[in-house]
């Protein structure tokens, strides 16, 4: 009974991350970075931390890659910019290590355009479900065949899953380049 609540506790907990971040993301102006912090990254993020505290720890089945990446180095400004025709110039490193989380985020230099990639090895099958699931409470979820284990994109952008690691691409309009970055990325992890 006890995990049944806690998982509805986390669902709704998602959801309402998603609801926010989606009135964010449309009250700020078309194409501005504003409101796009909270990403899915941030969604698997909580639910990841969720795993972890069940028993996830370093080396754990629950760990998908077994060691940390650094999306930045992986996938160069450069790469990021080329793939999706944006001005992007600076790429920074936002890691959570206690959650397994690798992010990236790509800006403009003018800080008003940007496009967050995120990289989730901890419980990330959990953190997929539940970012599923709390995409579709809101809206339809895009399922995307081909790409991962499993894929889907949604308001906020795009989410495969590879075994127990998901790669979340966020704030690009084109599900295309977002899963040419996916695809880009994933064999270097």
């Amino acid at each position: 009974m006890r995990s049944t609540r806690s998982s509805s506790i986390a669902r709704c907990g998602a959801a309402l991350l998603l609801v926010m971040v989606a009135a964010a993301c449309s009250s700020g102006a078309a194409g501005s970075s504003a409101g796009a912090q909270g990403s899915p990254g941030a969604l698997v993020a909580g639910a990841t931390a969720q795993g972890q505290a069940q028993g996830g720890g370093a080396g754990s089945a629950n760990d998908g890659l077994g060691h940390p990446v650094n999306v930045c180095t992986l996938l160069p400004v450069a790469t990021v910019a080329s793939i999706t025709g944006e001005q992007l110039t600076v790429a920074t490193e936002k890691d959570t290590l206690s959650t397994k989380t690798y992010k990236c985020d790509y800006t403009s230099s003018d800080g008003t355009f940007a496009v967050f990639i995120t990289v989730a090895a901890m419980d990330a099958a959990i953190g997929y479900d539940a970012d599923l699931s709390s995409t579709s409470q809101v809206t339809t979820a895009k399922q995307i065949s081909g790409l991962g284990d499993k894929a889907f994109s949604g308001p906020i952008g795009l989410e495969a899953l590879f075994g127990n690691v998901s790669i979340t691409v966020s704030n690009l309009q084109s599900d295309a380049a977002a899963e040419t970055l996916i695809r880009t990325l994933q064999p270097k992890l």
